[in-house]
């Protein structure tokens, strides 16, 4: 399956809203409420309709994607926002927070980070171009859709671009079991670069040396580790709390 593929309702209404280029693919049958409003703002956007068999959604996206009737084939070359360290780094809008993703490589943790993104108002995320899990449609459809509103950054040396966010005034924040400080004891308030560890190993070394500090989030059983995705969405919630508080 191409990696311009999206399916299900939240991911798929989410590109169809901004208007992406492409064709929507709906199951055969009656016709939901869901679908009914996913048909309009296909009309409303001049977006192709096609009307499917489940065997010819088995057929091109696999018979175990929980696709739910719905997909749409993107005629971009990727549905996910790209940009460039440089022009993430040059807004000069204040209190900015980036989210860094140090090798995160499952495609489910990747669109739950992406959401949590979202949801909590991070201007873009950062990751290593290799070491990371492809955006294809299981981080689209993962993310609800999220991944089609934050913009990804993709470097291919992660500590010279944590230098360059250092340079541009922001204070990188690595997040590790055993560090010295609890997250919520420490400022998160201006420009912030959020970084989170893959999976298994958490930060490498050489993303450790570059960030300003270490934080850890403070657990009642730290013999059970946290997800990747639940431990962004804790740190992204309090980083928001503090930038509340602090207007």
């Amino acid at each position: 399956m191409a990696d311009n593929w999206i399916f299900g309702f939240h991911a798929v209404t989410q590109v169809v809203k901004r208007g992406d280029p492409g064709t929507l693919y709906l199951r055969l049958g009656l016709v939901s409420p869901r679908s009914a409003n996913l048909i309009e703002l296909a009309e409303a956007a001049n977006c192709p309709v096609v009307r499917w068999s489940e065997a010819s959604f088995g057929r091109v996206l696999g018979d175990a994607a929980p696709h739910q009737g719905v997909a749409f084939l993107s005629q971009a070359n990727t549905p996910v926002p790209r940009q460039s360290l440089s022009s993430v780094l040059s807004s000069v809008a204040e209190s900015r927070t980036l989210l860094v993703l140090d090798g995160v490589t499952d495609p489910g943790n990747l669109g739950a980070c992406l959401r949590s993104a979202a949801t909590f108002g991070v201007d873009a995320v950062i990751v290593p171009k290799h070491g990371t899990a492809a955006f294809n449609a299981t981080v689209l459809k993962r993310s609800a859709g999220a991944a089609a509103k934050v913009p990804v950054v993709e470097v291919v040396n992660l500590a010279r671009a944590l230098k360059q966010m250092k340079e541009a005034g922001f204070w990188v924040i690595g997040t590790a079991l055993g560090a010295d400080q609890a997250l919520q004891d420490i400022s998160l308030t201006g420009n912030l670069a959020l970084v989170m560890g893959s999976e298994g190993d958490g930060l490498r070394f050489n993303t450790r040396k570059h960030c300003d500090l270490l934080a850890e989030i403070p657990m009642a059983l730290p013999d059970f580790n946290l997800n990747v995705s639940v431990a962004t969405g804790i740190c992204l919630y309090e980083v928001l709390r503090q930038k509340h508080q602090a207007k």
